[in-house]
């Protein structure tokens, strides 16, 4: 593993977004931290380290804009030239020069979505593989020992309702277990993509015991929330544990500027889905039903979620860029 050397140190007052913009525009291999009351940047290259000092100094001290400025990735030389290879990065017109220059390559085009290795977001890839598996189990008629039975009546008295009766006989993991069912293929891929981008930086970054927390409540708020709203009805799917990732999306960035694997527009469309859903119009389209309760409660949960862990000064693990 790399060994992490200071860069720059900043106060804690100092907003360090334009420098996480710039860090995740080039894919810089550097990290934020906090420590002793200061925001540190870090670096496993010490050749890069120096060359971005005076970059930070000049950008500390007001002299120029982070946003403006464009990185190249060193390229070879013209043939003839000495020095083979430039060793570092380099910055249009020696870290000064903010503006385009046409004659000169760019750095690689930087994804959207940030990547991560797969052993840091073994759940997310389970939750991934768990949406096709209910599929299977949901065509195969295997999905009803997962499933709350539809209860027509379970307005009228809960001790006689079928949520009741689950209960009774110890089947508690049914407030959790329909999440997992998925009644077609197209809905168990919306779910997956769903989990792969939202779920995936999430667990990166704030570790398994906070993505369980979320997942596990996720799936037991919207599927309470969707059996007492409509209890005569089946339902299943991992929708309401997506809407609790995008809820706790949507506060952390809120508390942590510096986070920025989920980009905002992702949240806005899923949010739109989310109203578009609620009003009757995808039902009215596809003729589809919807699961409303579910998707709202998932989300209120992750937002409620997201408020403590951010209240326990949980944001801090999302610095890093």
């Amino acid at each position: 593993m790399s060994q992490w050397i200071f860069v720059y140190s900043f106060p804690l007052s100092k907003d360090l977004g334009a420098l996480a913009r710039f860090i995740q525009r080039h894919q810089l291999p550097l990290r934020i931290t906090e420590e002793k009351n200061q925001q540190l940047l870090l670096c496993p290259d010490a050749s890069l380290a120096e060359m971005l000092k005076p970059l930070l100094q000049r950008w500390d001290s007001g002299e120029l804009d982070l946003d403006q400025v464009q990185m190249q990735r060193a390229e070879e030389r013209e043939s003839g030239s000495e020095g083979g290879q430039t060793s570092a990065a380099e910055t249009d017109s020696q870290l000064g020069n903010t503006g385009d220059n046409p004659g000169k390559k760019h750095s690689d085009a930087v994804s959207v979505l940030p990547s991560f290795p797969l052993d840091r977001t073994p759940l997310s890839l389970l939750l991934i593989a768990l949406c096709f598996f209910g599929w299977f189990l949901q065509v195969n008629n295997l999905s009803s020992g997962l499933l709350i039975y539809p209860d027509p009546n379970a307005a009228d008295s809960f001790s006689q309702s079928s949520l009741a009766w689950h209960l009774e006989r110890g089947q508690w993991w049914r407030i959790f277990t329909p999440a997992v069912v998925h009644f077609s293929l197209p809905h168990a891929l919306f779910n997956a993509l769903g989990i792969w981008i939202l779920g995936r930086p999430i667990e990166a970054r704030g570790g398994s015991i906070l993505f369980v927390v979320l997942v596990l409540l996720g799936a037991a708020a919207s599927n309470l929330a969707q059996y007492f709203w409509q209890p005569g009805i089946r339902f299943g799917g991992m929708s309401g544990v997506v809407y609790a990732l995008v809820g706790f999306a949507l506060v952390l960035q809120r508390f942590q500027p510096l986070w920025r694997d989920i980009p905002a527009g992702i949240l806005t469309v899923a949010l739109v889905w989310l109203l578009l859903c609620a009003l009757g119009v995808v039902t009215l389209l596809t003729g589809v039903g919807i699961a409303n309760a579910a998707h709202i409660g998932g989300l209120l949960s992750g937002l409620i979620i997201a408020l403590v862990y951010s209240a326990l000064g949980g944001p801090r693990r999302f610095a890093s860029a």
